[in-house]
């Protein structure tokens, strides 16, 4: 069967085990990039099921060196020099490669030991082929099978791009080294790498060497006493929780393999390629969430969620919630330092897709960065809890939020947000009603109860012409009778029948009224 009608194959026809299986062989065939994906689709547990994660996260990112020759060619291009004089040493075999490209060993004229990551031969062309084909396949799939709607296939794959993109331009590396070391300064026991800006570009990136022990071969070795590893865990978890709530800025990878430990209890992260960001809003929005888990509330945690997704119309939110309150029951019973946050926090997000819930996509990569990063501080320390270390970076910041200084500035965000909404009004506006005026169309204006609500304003004023017009002719009549009575007998006006006339006149006006009133049946 061809690689197409093996990928397209309708999944309804197998089990979601055998769908995962497929994916991946397709993934290890069409290369690095698909690879890249698969990747990145195992971080979303919020949307595929366990089985298919289980299989994508099998994916492994080992890809063949390209040769010296084609990176020695790329450095000089870039950094414009010689290798031999741009540094001292210049290893011929890689350290490591990847799908995007790999790292040799070297040293600078001072004799500094670095790494510099050499990116593959014309990889930015090479990833805007294979996106082309898997956006089209994406669109595809879309059209043609509703599971591929069903998993917003097209979105994950958007997601994907914006992400490789940025992974393969070193620039945006080198710009994120640069900002998590200095967010980390008020960490002493954490060492990000420094940066050389003077050799490195697009496709190069220099960075200080780190010469300690990978934390992927520590965690399989015996414990020692040269490493405290319950400090270690702390430190890591303190530190990543001020990255996500005070700077909003995390490494979004932090599996073994980019952690390396330097001494007794020091943690240094590396490959600052992916990162995750969260405005003030989002961090807000998260710390409700952390909060209404901690308190097993299921209506705290439903509106907390609501605040960080897309909601379909047609939700049923009684059921959501009678859902998400039977998912928290299992941690009733556990004791809050027991509970593991990213497990909780999954959980939750795996359930709220069941209803079209689509968690935004920064939620989804937090989750998956506290998922890894529990995994490694459990094999450090099995007593520490990162719920429980969360506990007081949400209170610090419960109280921030509260403070002047906080109002005024979420107030500016708001208005920074809606201020190009307000600019757009009149032009659209204008353009609207020229668009009406040039088309002539005539707009007609439905009003339920209209008709109702005229014909009760209709009676209404006929009761008051009514009344007036009774009130006039009881004036009229009264000052005829008055000046009949006490009026000057020698004056014509007394003289003629003005009186009888007038009342006749007035009479018979009256009645013509009352007789149009009545006859509209408006009284």
């Amino acid at each position: 069967m061809s690689l197409p009608k093996r990928l397209a194959t309708n999944p309804g026809e197998f089990d979601s085990r055998s769908i995962g299986v497929r994916l991946r062989k397709v993934m290890e065939e069409l290369g690095p990039t698909f690879i890249k994906l698969g990747q990145m689709v195992s971080t979303r547990q919020d949307v595929f099921p366990p089985s298919i994660i289980r299989e994508i996260e099998k994916l492994q990112d080992d890809v063949a060196p390209f040769p010296y020759e084609d990176a020695k060619k790329q450095v000089e291009e870039d950094l414009d020099g010689p290798v031999d004089e741009l540094f001292a040493e210049f290893s011929i075999e890689p350290m490591a490669a990847a799908s995007i490209g790999q790292v040799h060993k070297a040293k600078l004229k001072d004799g500094t030991p670095v790494a510099v990551k050499v990116a593959r031969p014309n990889i930015k062309e090479v990833i805007e082929k294979d996106l082309d084909i898997i956006q089209d396949l994406a669109r595809l799939l879309t059209q043609r099978f509703s599971w591929a709607k069903y998993y917003r296939l097209e979105g994950i794959v958007e997601e994907f791009a914006s992400a490789i993109r940025e992974e393969s331009n070193y620039t945006q590396e080198r710009y994120n080294t640069g900002k998590m070391k200095k967010n980390m300064e008020v960490f002493p026991a954490v060492h990000i790498p420094n940066v050389y800006e003077e050799l490195s570009s697009r496709r190069v990136l220099t960075m200080e060497l780190i010469e300690g022990k990978k934390m992927s071969a520590f965690l399989n070795e015996e414990v020692t006493a040269e490493v405290d590893q319950s400090k270690l865990a702390r430190t890591l978890a303190d530190s990543f929780l001020h990255q996500v709530l005070f700077n909003g800025f995390f490494h979004s990878d932090p599996h073994p393999g980019n952690l390396y430990i330097l001494g007794k209890n020091q943690v240094a992260y590396i490959d600052c390629g992916q990162v995750g960001r969260l405005n003030r809003k989002m961090r807000n929005q998260f710390v409700d969430y952390v909060i209404a888990l901690t308190k097993r509330d299921p209506l705290l945690v439903t509106k907390a969620i609501f605040e960080m997704a897309y909601i379909p119309k047609n939700i049923d939110m009684e059921r959501f919630e009678d859902d998400v309150e039977y998912l928290l029951d299992k941690y009733y019973d556990q004791p809050f330092e027991r509970v593991r946050l990213g497990e909780a926090i999954n959980d939750i997000f795996s359930t709220a897709h069941r209803y079209q819930i689509f968690i935004y996509q920064e939620y989804t990569m937090l989750a998956k960065a506290i998922i890894t990063l529990e995994g490694v501080c459990e094999h450090l320390d099995p007593h520490l809890s990162i719920a429980q270390a969360a506990e007081p970076f949400g209170r610090q910041l419960a109280i921030e939020r509260y403070r002047p200084r906080a109002w005024f500035s979420d107030f500016k965000d708001e208005v920074k947000e809606q201020e190009e909404t307000f600019r757009s009004i009149p032009k659209e506006l204008q353009g609207a009603l020229k668009r009406l005026n040039e088309s002539h169309v005539g707009v007609e204006m439905m009003i339920p109860k209209m008709g109702l609500f005229l014909n009760k304003l209709d009676r209404i004023s006929n009761r008051i012409s009514f009344s007036i017009t009774l009130l006039s002719f009881s004036i009229i009549m009264v000052g005829l009778i008055i000046g009949s009575t006490f009026g000057d007998s020698s004056s014509i006006l007394v003289q003629l029948p003005v009186i009888e006339i007038s009342f006749i006149i007035a009479f018979f006006m009256f009645l013509g009224l009352f007789f149009a009133i009545f006859k509209n049946g408006r009284f």
